[in-house]
């Protein structure tokens, strides 16, 4: 089972009164308390998007207060992986939303134009207004006309954020600037997992609130999970914008894009930007037997007046099982009025009645992605990843190349009671002569004994398997 905290919309700003200190100790309260309650404390963190608040203005000012307020979420997300995952910023998905556009390079890209005076040119520009990659921009609020003359310093709109997310990961991660390239994949072998971040803010701004994600970058997360997917991962993809809006609305994107999700073995979608929780399973046109399922965040630290009527900040815990899909959404709520201060706990979502919900994911059989499962752990166990290698082929417990490398990588690693566990009940005598070891190392003198007296063990003719009973039978002083 597989822990995602699923944290939306941070909205950090350094003249908020919800300080870094206050937000990781609330978070770390709850966690006790929904540990608790029965469930698994997060294993990796998912943060789908609105990373600042952002600056709106364009003073000799503004760049520095956009950078102030990144360095703020970089030290908030630097913590929250030393609270959650002993300092290990791999466990942390980062991707970009509107309020990570800088508002500040838009405007000095953009210039007011004259609406044209012929009426076929007016209708030329109001057909390029609706066009993918437009330069023209309308902006209801002044009534006005504007291009984008300087394409340069509009690219560089999500510079600020690349900055950020280069110095979180250290230089191991890089965020591109060029549209079609603004994917990362993320491989978690040991959590059976893997996570693309994909920005959902091609042609994004301040005068085009709706959410694009390149056809290019949908291409790269499938073409880049293909082989993981083959090894057994189980895919997921996190963006920002939600998929659907009232009919005033622009500032969400089109769902098209998840059939070439699905059709590349993706089955599950996060994201943010509405600032409320959801659920809702997609199916694939071509076939109808592929689905996805979508869940969305509410925002951690949104203001009073960004809530949706009758929502409160929140945030999801999501566990997830690779190896048979069964899944759940748990949604944590503030349940007190102090926004400085914020208390968390079991959501009501009147969609959930609740504050859970349980679905069942779409894996793929996976006992044909076994032999590269297999042969993929052997070769990070000639490169000493243990942990990498058994993560790779626990979930492949009918095949026998596949038990061989895991107990392999269980020994190398010394992990006895990793080796009981998996090896129960053995499947072979090399498994067996391995349970032997493994239950004097941990010390169940009572479990080896049984081992010793079963009828399948004291039936075993092999050489190797009748040395092991005399020499538990001699660690256990004798005793039959």
């Amino acid at each position: 089972m597989v822990s995602v905290l699923h944290i939306s919309d941070l909205h950090r700003d350094s003249g908020s009164r919800l300080t870094t200190a206050s937000l990781l100790e609330s978070l770390r309260l709850d966690r006790d308390r929904y540990v608790g309650e029965g469930l698994r404390s997060p294993d990796l963190a998912i943060v789908s998007g609105d990373i600042v608040y952002g600056v709106t203005s364009n003073d000799a000012n503004s760049d520095a207060a956009l950078k102030q307020q990144y360095d703020e979420a970089l030290e908030f997300l630097v913590l929250l992986a030393e609270l959650f995952f002993e300092g290990n910023r791999e466990r942390v998905i980062l991707v970009p939303g509107n309020h990570d556009v800088s508002h500040p390079h838009v405007l000095r890209a953009t210039e007011i134009e004259a609406v044209p005076a012929e009426k076929d040119q007016r209708q030329l520009v109001a057909k390029q207004l609706a066009a993918e990659g437009a330069v023209w921009r309308w902006v209801w609020s002044d009534f006005v006309l504007r291009r984008v003359t300087k394409p340069l310093e509009y690219r560089d709109r999500l510079k600020p954020f690349a900055d950020f997310f280069e110095t979180f990961y250290a230089g191991h991660h890089a965020f591109s600037l060029d549209s079609e390239e603004q994917f990362v994949v993320h491989d978690l072998p040991e959590f059976g997992i893997v996570v693309v971040g994909l920005s959902s803010c091609c042609d994004n701004d301040l005068f085009n609130r709706a959410g694009r994600i390149h056809p290019d970058c949908v291409a790269g997360a499938t073409r880049g999970v293909a082989s993981l997917v083959r090894a057994g991962r189980l895919p997921i993809a996190v963006w920002h914008h939600n998929l659907s809006g009232g009919p005033r609305d622009s500032d969400y994107m089109d769902a098209e894009f998840l059939q070439s999700l699905m059709d590349g073995g993706f089955v599950m979608g996060l994201h943010g930007h509405q600032h409320r929780p959801q659920f809702i399973e997609h199916r694939f046109t071509a076939d109808r037997q592929k689905a996805l399922a979508v869940v969305s965040a509410g925002t951690l630290c949104g203001g009073p007046n960004s809530l949706p009527t009758g929502r409160r900040r929140a945030y999801n815990l999501i566990l997830i099982d690779p190896l048979t899909g069964a899944s759940s959404v748990h949604v944590r709520e503030m349940k007190n009025g102090e926004f400085g201060l914020p208390v968390w706990g079991a959501a009501f979502v009147p969609e959930f009645n609740g504050p859970t919900i349980d679905f069942n994911l779409q894996t793929p059989p996976r006992e044909k992605f076994a032999l590269q499962a297999a042969s993929e752990a052997a070769e990070l166990l000639r490169k000493g990843d243990r942990a990498g290698a058994f993560a790779l082929v626990r979930g492949f417990p009918e095949d026998d190349f596949a038990r061989r490398v895991a107990l392999q990588a269980l020994q190398e690693a010394d992990d006895w009671p990793g080796i009981v566990g998996f090896c129960n009940p053995p499947r072979s005598n090399l498994e067996l002569i391995a349970v032997f070891e493994a239950l004097y190392q941990v010390g169940d003198r009572n479990g080896l004994r049984e081992l010793t007296q079963s009828s399948d063990v004291t039936r075993n003719a092999d050489a190797a398997v009748r040395q092991c009973i005399d020499q538990a039978l001699a660690r256990l002083g004798g005793s039959k």
